[in-house]
């Protein structure tokens, strides 16, 4: 009874352990190249901000143009197009205009928290991002600050884009974007790990 009760909770345990790698969700924005005039965006819609706080860290994915010699940057805004500015508070530094944040050639994601007074406009209509010379990956929301690594997650599709300018937007689906740092594969060697040592306890007690 005692082995049976042990090996319930070393199952019940791993399960916990993969619910919790598998909490966070990072949101596809369809591998979309923003190109370099300013035309092209793509939108997140509100759902994806339901937990959203002033202490959440928003964090998107992106591969930049190599072939760009000047600069590259990301711009989100709300439902209304306004620029989401940090303010100083857990944001990048904005580029020499004040309306976008400039991106590193060879950094490849930036997080940013959205201020308390965009809080409630996000959660109702969602972001905006425009871009120079950058593609966009993926999203992440989450209240815990991100590690040095992309962050992992399970891959929502991007629902479409917007326009801007006449311009329209053709999405491009890739389901296979979302960045991988491991943490899953930890978990699921941490829970196999477990079921053996109470697979040889086992053994050992009907012996």
């Amino acid at each position: 009874m005692k082995v049976s009760k042990l090996f319930a909770g070393v199952i019940a345990s791993a399960t916990a352990l993969a619910v919790l790698t598998s909490s966070v969700a990072a949101y596809d924005l369809g591998n979309k190249d923003l190109g370099k005039n300013w035309s092209i965006n793509v939108q997140v819609p509100a759902s994806e901000f339901a937990d959203l706080t002033a202490d959440s860290y928003v964090t998107v994915t992106y591969e930049t143009d190599k072939t760009e010699q000047e600069y590259w940057s990301l711009k989100p805004m709300d439902s209304s197009w306004t620029f989401i500015d940090p303010k100083g508070e857990g944001g990048p530094e904005l580029s020499e205009a004040k309306d976008a944040y400039p991106i590193d050639v060879d950094s490849d994601s930036i997080t940013f928290k959205v201020p308390a007074d965009f809080i409630d406009t996000v959660k109702q209509g969602g972001l905006i991002f425009m871009g120079h010379s950058i593609t966009l990956k993926t999203l992440t929301v989450s209240n815990e600050a991100p590690s040095t690594s992309e962050p992992s997650a399970t891959v929502t599709e991007a629902s479409g884009t917007g326009a801007v300018n006449g311009s329209t937007n053709d999405k491009t689906d890739d389901k296979n974007n979302a960045p991988n740092t491991g943490v899953e594969g930890v978990a699921v060697l941490a829970g196999v790990g477990l079921l053996a040592a109470a697979a040889v306890l086992l053994t050992k007690k009907r012996k």
